[in-house]
């Protein structure tokens, strides 16, 4: 078995890395509404909760990895961060 390089579109002129940026740049105005879909509405529960968390705990500084639309990064701002 030979060892295929798998991505999401079938073109010979642009790299793997580059196929992924435009296939998520394809899909990114549609991620809020799949979301908002596929949970039910209950990533709006857990973010508001999450973000009390976070502002109980006064935190000086957030670092939000793989943060998609950045709604959640947003959201956490509320509990002012120094950064």
């Amino acid at each position: 078995m030979s060892a295929e390089t798998v991505t999401p579109y079938k073109s010979e002129t642009e790299s793997k890395k580059q196929q992924v940026a435009t296939m998520f740049n394809n899909i990114a105005f549609r991620y809020d509404m799949l979301n908002q879909v596929l949970s039910a509405g209950t990533h709006h529960k857990w973010r508001r909760k999450a973000v009390k968390e976070f502002i109980d705990s006064k935190p000086k500084l957030i670092l939000d990895i793989a943060t998609g639309t950045g709604d959640f990064a947003i959201a956490a701002l509320a509990s002012n961060p120094e950064k």
